[in-house]
């Protein structure tokens, strides 16, 4: 009977003992939710009769020191890395304009000879790819740094992509890439002018960029909806069509080394901004990109 007595008090201890551990472990657990959901410089604050739980409670409260001061850190060197890539473009806009500006005035020369013109020539586009980087530069900046503000309106979705792709057309014919269209007349959107312009310019020069053949365009809407397909052949497969969109990620289809890895990035950033998606699809030598806007979205 005494051997009992003494195992039932004794398993009574071990299951207090059990609760008592139990009960730090949860309120542990509530804490770190609460730290986890409001990210601050807060610390687990518990008393525990337990010497190993005070232990465990401390360590973790070390963790969180170094963790917060990681991220301190970091977020430092993002405004730095930001505010170096935003000088560093602006002080070179000045002398490329300038260096721009000379060489047409070069090219002007009805003297000039064959090779002296074709040497102006490639230096001209040497310096526009230079000024279209820059530009891609400064608006991932932009967006990195949440600066880019829309101002809404009412847009005629079909006369922009027409002028746009009118704009470009010269440069297709001179690839000789077949541009094939569809597009659906008096398509209005609420959207930033500026935001959609540089997403159409982005997409028709991957296109010049990285498109052999031929290429559609297509554009569709209704009350609800606005749909616009971007559609061209590509000299070989892509490997890895879900990093396209990633920041500063290439595909060298082109044999070129001339592509920042930041067009569709952006394309996508300014798409999701406007409420949109981008939905691109390959398959072979087929590269598909599809911008999908509904009202419902931003409603």
């Amino acid at each position: 009977m005494t051997i009992m007595l003494v195992i039932i008090v004794a398993l009574l201890l071990i299951c207090s003992y059990l609760i008592f551990i139990l009960s730090d472990v949860y309120r542990i657990i509530k804490q770190l939710n609460m730290i986890i959901n409001d990210p601050t410089n807060q610390k687990l604050k518990l008393h525990s009769r337990n010497v190993l739980i005070e232990q465990l409670a401390r360590k973790i409260n070390i963790l969180l020191d170094k963790h917060s001061k990681n991220e301190q850190q970091l977020f430092k060197l993002k405004n730095e890395q930001d505010v170096a890539i935003h000088n560093i473009a602006h002080d070179l806009r000045t002398p490329l304009t300038v260096a721009s500006g000379y060489t047409q005035v070069l090219l002007e020369n009805s003297n000039l000879q064959s090779d002296d013109q074709q040497s102006l020539e490639r230096i001209e586009q040497n310096l526009s790819n230079v000024s279209e980087h820059l530009d891609l530069l400064l608006m991932y900046n932009r967006l990195s740094e949440n600066e880019v503000s829309l101002n809404w309106q009412k847009i005629n979705v079909t006369n922009m992509l027409q002028e746009t792709i009118l704009g470009m057309y010269d440069l297709f014919t001179n690839k000789t890439i077949e541009l094939k269209l569809n597009i659906q007349s008096n398509c209005w959107w609420v959207a930033d002018h500026e935001a959609l312009l540089r997403i159409f310019q982005n997409i028709l020069g991957n296109i010049l960029q990285h498109g052999i053949i031929s290429a559609s365009v297509s554009l569709t809407c209704d009350d609800e909806n606005l749909w616009i397909k971007f559609e061209n052949k590509i000299s070989q497969p892509i490997n890895s069509p879900d990093k396209l969109t990633n920041r500063f990620y290439t595909e060298d289809l082109a044999r070129q080394s001339e592509n920042a890895g930041l067009g569709l990035y952006i394309t996508e950033k300014l798409t999701n901004i406007m409420h949109g998606q981008v939905l691109i699809q390959t398959e072979n030598n087929n590269f598909k990109v599809e911008l999908q806007f509904t009202k419902r979205a931003y409603n």
